[in-house]
This record gives structure tokens, C-alpha cells and sequence, in this order.
């Protein structure tokens, strides 16, 4: 399938940013004085080189994602019951207003998540061939209808699977895999018909049988045929709550602990085999695997992933889409994945950035700010959860401040001095001696938040640029204070001076 290039702007480079162009990139930020709009910093649009095994996309994935819309409580938004927003009008509608507000700065991907095989009530369904097959209800002109008419605002398409065989492929029947004249489904899974991934929904997939990676290459065949160009593989272990190396826990609260622990949810070969099916038929699909994977298999899902989730869903499954508690569980946890994120490894997925609908989203506006701050010095893949036709002022200037997307797509993850209080600040040095500086008060109240130029490994004097704010803070010496409001993140880049670096 022939791909529409997405139309250029005069500050969207249509081509992965090359090493020296960071440099350029980062130096713009602090230019010694207030910069003008021709001098900001580049729009790097990502996701234009070619599909590589190990490490994936060149710069994290701007987009956004259905599943935000479809996990909240509010009924008006699901009103034929959970999970049914999914329609192909709302995707639609969302991928016009991208291409309309988001797309000019980078955001490429519209990512269809879990439902698109599934009816209200949940049921999911099936071809003659044992694949999911597109619920006509949800998308009543087919699946491939709403994948060009994406395609044709110059935009990409993300769809969803969970990891195994789902129960009903080998249940409602014995199905013949497509492209195999000796392989059905009941070929594909152990005799035991052992459960897997996080919701214990599929049969676990026995790729000691040919017929697995052959069910595999019929899905991905067929979201080759349809052009798709991202695949969320989700449920994953070991992570998800289970695997090897996973706490046994309650399968709900107040439920005895159950132990999921057993190597019949370690799906490091259905990833590989999704990797492996994607390469044989040469159609680019980037994959992201979910949710809140295992960091002891890293070097498996960076051989098989562009980006990997490092925590459980940002939704809150309430009237809002997320809320403070689900941002804050983050900044423990990205820590953990700093090392193993960047160019020629892949990315640490946070999810969803929900930061664009205001009241709706849960958070204060400084706690809005301070989630965007999290993603973009984590070089996380910014793709949005919200109602892109309903984004307030707050929203679009978050979402699309040019010197916030520069740092996040320079791919340099930031660190954490130290995480002993809630008064905390982040850092990444960068190749041409510039730093990206966060600094954060995670705490209830109002308190001043510190950075120490010698904790970040900087002697002598530095220039200073407020990123949010767009403005230039001129020079700073030993250190500098600022008192934040509860919640609240300041967002710097700093350049020592040319005689002290």
C-alpha cells in the first residue's frame, strides 16, 4: 500500500534527526537571547526510518491513542456500555482533529486499541481462518475503509492484540490457519490448554509447533494487507502481574492470591514471533509491548520492540481519564528503566499523555504540566488519550511546545539526582554539553525545589532557558531555587558557559 507523506511546514523535518542535528537542536533552546519564532527549535518528525529488530524507531512516536476514551466511567462517552466508544466516527473524528491541531507538530500515529474484533457486550469474533475479525457494528464500512481514510491525512494507524490465542479461536472451532494447508488452530496451543497473559483470556502458544508462527503470520499478513503501521501487543509477561520473577497476588481485590508465576506466561516468543512474521513479510509495523513488563527481559523486548510500557494503565477507570496518583507512580518506576531507553535501544513507554481536556482529565493544571515534563525528559512516546477536538488552550500548548517535543525526541532519557524526598530534580546531559533540567515538588504543599549545578556534574557558570514559560532566565551560578506550587515542575535547558565546560 502506497503511504501519503505527511505535508511539510517550515519547521518539520521530514527525515530522522541525525546526531548532529540534536546538537543544533539542543543549542537553539538557549540561545543567549529571547529567541524568535524562526529560531526555535526544529519540529523532528519521527518515526521515517526503516524497521530495524533491535531498537526500533529513531525517535519515540508522537500520536494519539483510543483506550483513554473508551476506560472512563463517563457514560456519555461509552454509552452502549464499558469500553464502547470505540467506533470508527470517533476515530475518525479523532484523526481529523489531529491532522488539524497536532499534526503540523510531529504527532503521526492513530492507534486503535483493544474492541475493534468485539462486540458491546464484549464478545469477541472471528473469521474462517481463526483471526480477529472487525466487529461491523463498531466500523460499519470495514476496518480497511477507516485504515486509508487515516492514511489519506498523511497520518499512520496503531490496532491492538492481546498475547496468546484467544480462547474463543479454539473454542467456537477448529479453524484452518490462512496461508497453511496443514495448520488449524488447535495445532497452535499445548494440550493442557494453559492460560496466558495478564487477563488469563488467551491459551498459551506452543511455538515448538510451526503451526504457531503460522497462525502469527496469518495476523500479520493480514495488518499488512490493511497497511497497518503500529501493533500494540498487550497483556505481556513476564510484567503484567505475571511470570516468572512476578509477586503472586489477588486477581481482584479482596480474591486470594493466585500464582501466575509459571512459564506459561513468559511471552517473550509470541513477541518474537510477531517480530519475526512482521520481518518475512517486509511491512513495516513498529511494536510496542504492554503492560508493565519485566526490566530483567530488556534485552528481549528491545530485540523485538520499538518501545515497552514500564507501568500499568494511566487510566484511572472513573469519571476522569487519569488522575495525580497514576502520573505520581511513575517517577518511581521510569527511574528503574533510565539506562535501557535511547537511540538503538528503544523507548520507555509512560502511556497515554491525557494532559488535553482539562477538568476531564483529573489533574490541576500543574499537574498537567508536570506529566508532560515526566514524558518529555523521559523520551517517551507522546501519544495523547484525550478528546483532540475538545483540547483547551492548556492543552495545545503543552502538546505542541516546539522546544518540549525537541528534548523528548532527542532521545536522551533524563535521571534523577536523587528520589529521598519529593523534591526532586532530573537531568540529561547531551552530546553537545547542553543539559535538560527538571525540577519537581512532588509534595502536597508548596515548597522549594533546589538544583545544584555540581550534582549534575557542571563547575562554574551556565546560561538558563525556561522551556514552558519560553523564556530566557540569563545566567546561574552554584545552584538555583524555585519555590513550587504542590505538583508543580519547572522545565530548563542550561548550557555552561563556552570557558567553564
Amino acid at each position: 500500500m502506497t503511504r501519503t507523506p505527511t505535508p511539510g511546514r517550515r519547521w518539520l523535518v521530514r527525515s530522522a534527526i541525525a546526531a548532529a542535528a540534536i546538537a543544533t537542536l539542543v543549542a537553539a533552546m538557549v540561545a543567549p537571547a529571547q529567541a524568535s519564532d524562526e529560531h526555535q527549535p526544529k519540529f523532528t518528525n519521527s518515526n521515517q526510518g526503516g524497521w530495524t529488530p533491535t531498537g526500533g524507531d529513531t525517535t519515540p512516536y508522537l500520536g494519539w491513542s483510543s483506550w483513554s476514551l473508551q476506560a472512563t466511567r463517563d457514560t456519555t462517552l461509552n454509552p452502549n456500555g464499558s469500553y464502547s466508544w470505540l467506533t470508527e466516527a470517533n476515530i475518525l473524528t479523532q484523526a481529523k482533529a489531529m491532522a488539524g491541531k497536532l499534526k503540523a507538530a510531529g504527532y503521526t500515529y492513530i492507534n486503535i486499541d483493544a474492541g475493534w474484533w468485539r462486540k458491546w457486550d464484549w464478545t469477541p469474533e472471528y473469521d474462517s481462518n481463526g483471526r480477529y475479525a472487525v466487529d461491523t457494528t463498531r466500523f460499519p464500512h470495514g476496518i480497511q475503509y477507516t485504515i486509508d481514510a487515516i492514511h489519506k491525512l498523511g497520518l499512520k494507524v496503531g490496532i491492538y492484540v492481546p498475547v496468546g490465542l484467544e480462547k474463543g479461536a479454539y473454542d467456537n472451532g477448529d479453524f484452518q490457519i490462512a496461508g497453511s494447508t496443514t495448520c488449524s488452530t488447535h495445532d497452535v496451543v499445548y494440550s493442557d490448554l494453559r492460560t496466558t497473559n495478564g487477563w488469563d483470556s488467551s491459551y498459551a502458544m506452543d511455538f515448538s509447533s510451526p503451526c504457531a508462527q503460522a497462525w502469527v503470520n496469518s495476523e500479520v499478513k493480514q495488518f499488512s494487507d490493511w497497511g497497518v503501521d503500529f501493533l500494540k501487543i498487550d497483556g505481556v509477561g513476564p510484567g503484567s502481574g505475571v511470570g516468572p520473577g512476578s509477586t503472586p497476588r489477588p486477581s481482584r481485590p479482596g480474591q486470594p492470591v493466585v500464582d501466575k508465576t509459571g512459564p506459561q506466561y513468559n511471552n517473550v516468543a509470541d513477541v518474537t514471533a510477531w517480530n519475526n512474521a512482521i520481518n518475512k513479510y517486509q511491512h513495516r509495523i513498529d511494536i510496542q509491548v504492554s503492560w508493565a513488563v519485566n526490566p530483567a527481559y530488556i534485552t528481549d523486548w528491545q530485540h523485538t520492540s520499538s518501545s515497552w510500557r514500564i507501568e500499568n494503565d494511566v487510566e484511572c477507570y472513573c469519571s476522569t481519564i487519569t488522575g495525580w496518583h497514576q502520573i505520581n507512580q511513575r517517577f518511581t518506576d521510569v527511574a528503574k528503566w533510565v539506562d535501557y531507553a535511547g537511540k538503538g535501544k528503544g523507548w520507555n513507554n509512560l502511556d497515554s499523555l491525557d494532559i488535553g481536556n482539562g477538568a476531564a482529565d483529573g489533574l490541576t493544571d500543574d499537574e498537567r504540566q508536570t506529566a508532560a515534563t515526566l514524558w518529555a525528559i523521559s523520551a517517551a512516546p507522546l501519544y495523547s488519550g484525550d478528546d483532540l477536538t475538545k483540547l483547551d488552550a492548556l492543552g495545545v500548548k503543552l502538546l505542541t511546545n516546539r522546544e518540549m517535543i525537541a528534548i523528548d525526541q532527542a532521545g536522551n532519557p533524563a535521571r534523577p539526582v536523587s528520589q529521598t524526598t519529593n523534591q526532586q530534580v532530573w537531568y540529561a546531559k547531551h552530546s553537545d554539553g547542553s543539559y535538560t533540567v527538571a525540577l519537581f515538588n512532588l509534595d502536597s504543599a508548596t515548597a522549594d525545589v533546589t538544583a545544584t549545578l555540581s550534582d549534575l556534574g557542571i563547575k562554574g557558570k551556565v546560561t538558563a532557558r525556561d522551556v514552558w514559560g519560553k523564556k530566557n532566565l540569563g545566567v546561574i551560578s552554584g545552584s538555583y531555587t524555585v519555590s513550587l506550587a504542590s505538583h508543580a515542575s519547572l522545565l530548563l535547558t542550561i548550557r555552561p558557559q563556552q570557558h567553564d565546560r
